[in-house]
Order: C-alpha cells, then sequence, then structure tokens
C-alpha cells in the first residue's frame, strides 16, 4: 500500500519531518475504516487536551532546584533533600507531564542544548525550605527537565509509529490494489495492532472524544488494577469501584470462561451503575456507559 510505504520512509529517515508522518496516518487511519483511532494523533499533532490524559512515555521525571540565602552566603541552581515532602506534593513537582504539541517539543530539541523550567509557586517555599538546613531561604525554585528528556519523547513517538505501521505493512503489501485492500481491512485488528504498538502490552487503552469513547480490547486478563483506572478515567466513584471488587472476588469460584458470562454480583453491579447513568448521577449517556462496563469487563476476564 503506497501510504504506508511513505509513512515509513518518513519516520526510518534521519530527515523525515515526524509530523508529516503523522498526518500521513491520519489520512491512512481513515481510508482503512479506523477513524477511532485518529485522536491518538490529533493529540501529538495539536497538544493534549489536560495533562491526565497525557500517556506514559510523555510523563518525564523532573528535578527540583532552588535559589537560596542565609544572610551569609547565597546558593544557586541548588538541588534540595525531598524526603520530607509528602508522596503526593513531591510527585507535583518532580514529575513533568508533556501535553505540548509535537512542533513545540520539535522546535525545543533543534538546539544541542537548553532546559525547560517551571517555576514553583511561592506558597510552596515554607515546606521546601525544611529540607535546607543553616536557616537558608529559598528565593526562587523550579523544576527543570532535560533537552534529552524532551528529545527521548520524540524518539518514543516516531518508534511506536513506527511499529504499527511496519505491523500494517504485512497485512498490507504493495502488490495489493485498492479493492483488494478493502476486502483485506475486515480480517485486519488494525485497533489492537495500534494499541499494542503504540501504547504497549497488557494495558486498556481509551480512544474516541469523551462522547464516544471505547475500550480497546488489550489483554489486561485479571489486571483489576489496569481496570480500576479505565474506571476512574471514566468518572466510576471509589466506592463503586470498590464495590465491583467485592462482586468480582464474590463470583470468583462461579465464572466459567467458556459461557463468558458474568457473575450474579457483577450483573448486579452492572444494573446498579446503569441505572446511575440513567438517573444521572453517573454523568455518561446510557449507551456509551453500557458498552464502556461490558469492554472493560470482558478485557478483565480475558474474553475477547
Amino acid at each position: 500500500m503506497k501510504l504506508i510505504s511513505e509513512i515509513i520512509e518518513i519516520l526510518s529517515s534521519d530527515t523525515g519531518k515526524l509530523s508529516d508522518a503523522l498526518i500521513k496516518t491520519k489520512v491512512l487511519l481513515h481510508k482503512i475504516g479506523h477513524k477511532e483511532l485518529v485522536p491518538w494523533v490529533n493529540s501529538e499533532l495539536n497538544g493534549y487536551p489536560d495533562r491526565d490524559s497525557v500517556p506514559e512515555y510523555r510523563v518525564l521525571q523532573a528535578q527540583v532546584l532552588v535559589n537560596a540565602s542565609n544572610g551569609a552566603y547565597r546558593v544557586t541552581s541548588h538541588h534540595i533533600p525531598m524526603g520530607h515532602l509528602d508522596k503526593k506534593h513531591r510527585e507535583s513537582i518532580e514529575t513533568a507531564r508533556m501535553d505540548q504539541s509535537l512542533a513545540v517539543l520539535e522546535k525545543f530539541t533543534e538546539k544541542d542544548t537548553g532546559h525547560l523550567q517551571a517555576h514553583i509557586p511561592m506558597e510552596s517555599y515554607g515546606i521546601l525550605d525544611k529540607g535546607l538546613g543553616n536557616s537558608y531561604e529559598i528565593e526562587s525554585a523550579w523544576s527543570e527537565i532535560g533537552h534529552t528528556s524532551v528529545l527521548q519523547i520524540l524518539t518514543q513517538v516516531r518508534s511506536r509509529l513506527l511499529d504499527f505501521i511496519l505491523e500494517l505493512n504485512d497485512q498490507f503489501p504493495n502488490e495489493l490494489n485498492e479493492e483488494e485492500v478493502k476486502e483485506r481491512i475486515s480480517n485486519v485488528d488494525a485497533e489492537n495492532l495500534f494499541n499494542s504498538a503504540i501504547f504497549g502490552d497488557n494495558t486498556t487503552i481509551l480512544v474516541g472524544s469523551s462522547n464516544t469513547q471505547t475500550v480497546s480490547n488489550v489483554n489486561i486478563k485479571g489486571d483489576f488494577s489496569a481496570l480500576a483506572k479505565t474506571l476512574e478515567n471514566n468518572g466510576v466513584s471509589d466506592s463503586d469501584i470498590t464495590a465491583l471488587k467485592d462482586a468480582i472476588d464474590q463470583d470468583s469460584s462461579v465464572i466459567n470462561d467458556d459461557s463468558k458470562e458474568f457473575g450474579p454480583a457483577v450483573k448486579s453491579w452492572l444494573q446498579t451503575m446503569l441505572s446511575k447513568a440513567v438517573e444521572t448521577s453517573w454523568k455518561i449517556e446510557l449507551g456509551i456507559a453500557s458498552s464502556l462496563l461490558a469492554t472493560a469487563l470482558n478485557s478483565f476476564y480475558g474474553w475477547f
């Protein structure tokens, strides 16, 4: 397939622009009837809508630096101890969720060196001060990410996209004409190939807009934490997730993989959640709720 060959050529070239490959991938996904996978391409091209939706390969470790003085001495760009901070606060300043567009990241990496900085609010200085001795007080504080860390994001996107396109290339060799391609599309699990290549195995991935979300059938069999994360991302409360865990445990002795039927406790939980969708206490459309829950649970049980 000519379009696939063009994308491979761009991704495997030292001078090929990643944004060009993504735009062609967007066209390709439409041509093979998998528009539901386009949001990832759009997010990479335009930036992610919020930091919670940033994939793991865009989450970077940052170092925290300060300028501080005690009246007699002054230190600049100084590393400070962080062990006294609680986990949540420490993570918020030591972790950078890079939601910028690829164009912004590519522009930054055109330079051979440099850092990205995010200033830490003054309200945090009092807590950070406790990590310093000799009566030092913080004048300014910031989180900093190095040039090579940002470059690694671009490498990850290029490598993951190339993996997906190469997998597709195996399914659609160049000698196929347009009619043969259309015939073969229905037999190719492009969505699973995409999720495995882009996000990795054993992960539940949500694709689509907030009004048309679906859960891809990636293998997360028996991984309740992955199931819980999927539900949490779709507005299911902690108490409802805990109730599902209890229901799954109750049904453990009656589940039959051959019949692929949920147990009575899980069925009861599903009915409760669908009722909440109807009553709008769970803010999601009923049709989407039904599909999302069923697909997520099927993925958990390994019933594809």
